[in-house]
């Protein structure tokens, strides 16, 4: 069975539609994603929920103010990074919702 940090790595590329331009640290210590890249660190699971209730800015927001998310390296590259393909997802990529549904993510 894969690791926390890729199952998730792989359901943000699905969702973002291409290559996850940050790397991922997940609440096992498993990482996955670019070398080099500044780190994305996601604490605990209830960070996923508070994502795909409140997508955007709110849900992360949430996350990293309750202790849920955090950034190794400048937050302001990981924005940079990240904003742009959240902004400029095609009509085609799965919704949170689907995500959500995906037995990757419960496991």
């Amino acid at each position: 069975m894969a690791d926390a940090a890729s199952r998730l790595a792989e359901l943000a590329e699905e969702l973002l539609g291409g290559p996850l331009p940050v790397r991922l640290r997940a609440w096992d210590g498993s990482e996955a994603g670019p070398a080099g890249a500044p780190v994305l660190v996601v604490r605990d699971r209830r960070a996923l929920r508070r994502m795909i209730w409140k997508p955007g800015e709110l849900g992360l927001v949430r996350a990293w103010v309750a202790g849920e998310l955090d950034v190794e390296g400048d937050l302001y590259e990981v924005l940079d990074r990240v904003s742009g393909l959240l902004w400029e997802r095609d009509g085609d990529s799965p919704g949170l919702f689907a995500a959500a549904r995906d037995p990757r993510l419960r496991a």
